[in-house]
Parts: structure tokens; C-alpha cells; sequence
């Protein structure tokens, strides 16, 4: 098998260990056993088990990148920002549901004590996942990310966008369109909207 497949094989079944069992538990041994090859072959790949937990969560943050990339890009004629900006978050909020296991994932790594380091890096190195969500905070914004209220903001949709969709995953909430559309309504309108 190729390098790169059996490195996503790897890390494919990284996000359903994780997924299953949480993060601070994760051993590269649950990895091999679960897919029945020997623990060498790992490190062939992975120098350690944060180095596969790393590598595992920029590979699914360069999807969530690209989805910024292709929302941002696609323009509707005569679309209202307002509706622009409720079918790109339903479809940031869909794109989690539809990968169940890889954001269940992302989710228990982004809320453990590793994201902050991986977050520090990536302002400092100027990444292309940070120039993307400035360009996603011109859709949910309507204006690129100037201030740190700004910043904030955004941080703040995206947290509750993900704090949604893994209350959807694990049975929860809902996973139809009221449910997605109260949930739009609450991060954008605040609980006033719930109401009426």
C-alpha cells in the first residue's frame, strides 16, 4: 500500500479511537491493534503519539480550510448577505455532521491543552487556515477581522458551531433543519430569537 494511504489509514483510524474513547486515553497501540498491524509500523509514520494526534488534526483542518476556501469563493447572484451568510454557516454546521468521527475528533482535541500551543504556532507562522478564516469572517461578519472584538466574534461562532454539532453527533440535539435554523438563530440573534 502507498505512503500516503496507509499514513490516512493510520490517521483514519486515529479520529475513531479518539472519537470513541477521548483523547487523553489515545495509545498508538489501540491505533495498530484496532487495524491489526504491527506497532513498528506506526513510527514509520508518526514519530510520536502527540506527533499523530497533531498530524491527525491539521489533516482534517486543511478540510475544514478548503470548505472556507470554496464558501468564501461561491457567490450567488442576487443573494443578500443575510442569506449568504446563513447557507455558508449551515453548511460549515453540516460539513462537522457529515464527518462524524474526524469532528468528534477535531472537537476533543481543539478542547484540550494542545490546541493553545497548536494555535500560537499557527498566528506566529501566518498560516493559509488563518488567512482563510479571515476571508470566512467577511461571510459571517460582513467584514474581515480588524479588532480583537472581531477576533473574538469569530471565535465565539465557531466555538458554538462546534459545541452544536458535537451535541448532534453524540445524540443530544437534533440533526434536521429546525434544529440547525434554531441554532443559526441563537449564535447569530442571541436567545431573543429563540422566543419569537
Amino acid at each position: 500500500m502507498a505512503r500516503v494511504n496507509k499514513q490516512e489509514e493510520l490517521m483514519n483510524t486515529t479520529y475513531v479511537v479518539v472519537a470513541e474513547n477521548g483523547i487523553d486515553t489515545f495509545s498508538m497501540k489501540t491505533v495498530t491493534n484496532r487495524l491489526g498491524v504491527s506497532e513498528g509500523l506506526i513510527y514509520k509514520y508518526f514519530d510520536t503519539r502527540e506527533g499523530l494526534l497533531s498530524k491527525s488534526f491539521v489533516a482534517f483542518e486543511k478540510q475544514i480550510a478548503q470548505l472556507f476556501r470554496e464558501c468564501v469563493e461561491e457567490k450567488i447572484d442576487g443573494e443578500t448577505a443575510e442569506a449568504r451568510r446563513r447557507r455558508v454557516w449551515m453548511r460549515y454546521y453540516n460539513f462537522f455532521l457529515e464527518n462524524n468521527y474526524k469532528s468528534l475528533f477535531y472537537f476533543e482535541y481543539r478542547w484540550s491543552y494542545r490546541f493553545a500551543d497548536y494555535r500560537k504556532q499557527a498566528e506566529e507562522a501566518g498560516t493559509v487556515y488563518i488567512e482563510v478564516v479571515q476571508e470566512f469572517a467577511k461571510v459571517l461578519l460582513g467584514h474581515a477581522i480588524v479588532t480583537n472584538a472581531d477576533r473574538e466574534e469569530i471565535n465565539w461562532i465557531i466555538e458554538n458551531t462546534s459545541m452544536y454539532a458535537k451535541r448532534a453527533l453524540l445524540g443530544e440535539i437534533r440533526k434536521d433543519e429546525a434544529t440547525a435554523t434554531a441554532i443559526y438563530n441563537r449564535i447569530f440573534y442571541g436567545l431573543g430569537a429563540l422566543a419569537g
